[in-house]
Parts: C-alpha cells; sequence; structure tokens
C-alpha cells in the first residue's frame, strides 16, 4: 500500500476535490466553480494524498481563537477503513487547539464515528437559514 502524505499546505486542485465530492450524497452536485470557491475562501484545509491522488480532505472555517467550524470531511471509496479519515481528523483538531470551541456538523449515522474521536453533543441549537435551498 502506498503511504498517506497529510498536508495543510499542498495545493488541493477543484478537479481531485470533485472526485471526493461526487462520492457523497452531501457535495455530490456542487459546481466546480463554487468548489474553486470553496478552496480559495477556506482557512485551514488538509489533504490526504497517495502519490499524486488526493484521498482524503477535511476543511475549517475559523476565527483562529473562538471558533470553528470543521466541514467537507470526506475520504475516498477505496480508502475507507484505513484511518486516514482518523488521522485528518487528530491533525486537524492540533491545528484548531487554540480556538475556545470546535464545531461539526455531521450526519447521524457517523455520531459514534466522531464520538471516538472525542466529539460530543454541544446541548446548541443548530438552526439553519434557507432550509428550502438545501434541497
Amino acid at each position: 500500500m502506498t503511504e498517506t502524505e497529510y498536508s495543510f499546505e499542498r495545493p488541493v486542485s477543484v478537479a481531485a476535490l470533485q472526485v471526493l465530492f461526487r462520492q457523497t450524497d452531501w457535495a455530490d452536485r456542487r459546481s466546480d466553480s463554487d468548489v474553486a470557491l470553496l478552496i480559495r475562501q477556506t482557512p485551514v484545509q488538509i489533504g490526504a494524498w497517495q502519490g499524486d491522488r488526493l484521498v482524503g480532505y477535511a476543511r475549517a472555517l475559523t476565527d483562529g481563537r473562538f471558533r470553528a467550524l470543521i466541514d467537507d470531511v470526506v475520504v475516498d471509496e477505496a480508502s475507507r477503513g484505513a484511518g486516514i479519515g482518523s488521522e485528518i481528523m487528530r491533525r486537524l483538531l492540533v491545528r484548531l487547539d487554540g480556538v475556545e470551541e470546535v464545531f461539526l456538523l455531521t450526519g447521524d449515522d457517523k455520531v459514534d464515528y466522531y464520538a471516538r474521536l472525542g466529539f460530543h453533543p454541544s446541548g446548541a441549537k443548530c438552526l439553519r437559514w434557507r432550509a428550502d435551498a438545501a434541497g
């Protein structure tokens, strides 16, 4: 098996990220221009590569001190179960260590996975604006 390289600095291309997003049911309809904007505007993002192939990705929106929201955690279907997602999250949380509160939105089917990584229900009520636009 090829060694996995993790990096906050290595550029992530739209095409490579779209390969991962197309494997999801929550990001599979994003346009290339929207994904390009996401990459440009996100202050903290990490990729996992095996050679030149992006096999994992996550990002965080943050002010660097008080709040951070981890979003778009995705691992290539063929690489799932190998610990790549856990390692991405571990490194991302180290990067966000000085942030007072780190939040993560996830589906019910992933709650146990993130609980093993130290996440717990916040008790806060998550509100959403434009729910109709989300489908």
